[in-house]
């Protein structure tokens, strides 16, 4: 296999995987309206499925110049909105005045591959008795809440 045809067969690869993780961080942005986010595994795996995909498409797109600049444009565009999206959604933060605070719990006591990557925010003292209060826990999360309530000085929930 020569360099140049290694150079693009890991620029479709890269391009797919990047398209299918950005789709899912456009949909995280608009599950926040559904009270849904997705776990870091999701993003892993679409990502995996995309670099399949991209290498695929390379073969597809190999003579055929007006579907490769469709393609090149819906791939921008979708790229362009995803990284929009994790931007936003890792400055933003979680809002824990909604009705759907309580899944931020599972982020907020740790880090994991079945829980969002994105940050949820500096813990306070009504978020950590909602998450007491309304999110099942597991051992080590019950752990890291009675961590949180000793490191803040909340009063036990």
């Amino acid at each position: 296999m020569s360099k140049e045809h290694t150079t693009t067969l890991n620029r479709y690869a890269l391009v797919g995987a990047v398209f299918f993780m950005s789709g899912l961080a456009c949909l995280d942005g608009v599950g926040e309206l559904l009270c849904v986010r997705f776990p870091f595994l999701f993003y892993l795996v679409l990502g995996a499925i995309g670099i399949g995909v991209g290498n695929k498409t390379r073969r597809l797109l190999q003579n055929r110049v007006r579907l490769k600049n469709f393609f090149k444009v819906v791939a921008f565009v979708v790229c362009l909105g995803g990284i929009s999206s994790a931007t936003l959604l890792s400055f933003y933060g979680a809002d824990w005045g909604t009705k759907c605070s309580w899944r931020y719990c599972g982020r907020a006591l740790g880090i994991g591959f079945l829980k969002s990557p994105f940050p949820v925010g500096s813990p306070s003292c009504s978020m950590i008795h909602l998450c007491a209060n309304e999110y099942p826990m597991s051992p080590s999360e019950s752990a890291e809440l009675k961590r949180l309530v000793k490191e803040t000085g909340c009063p036990a929930p």
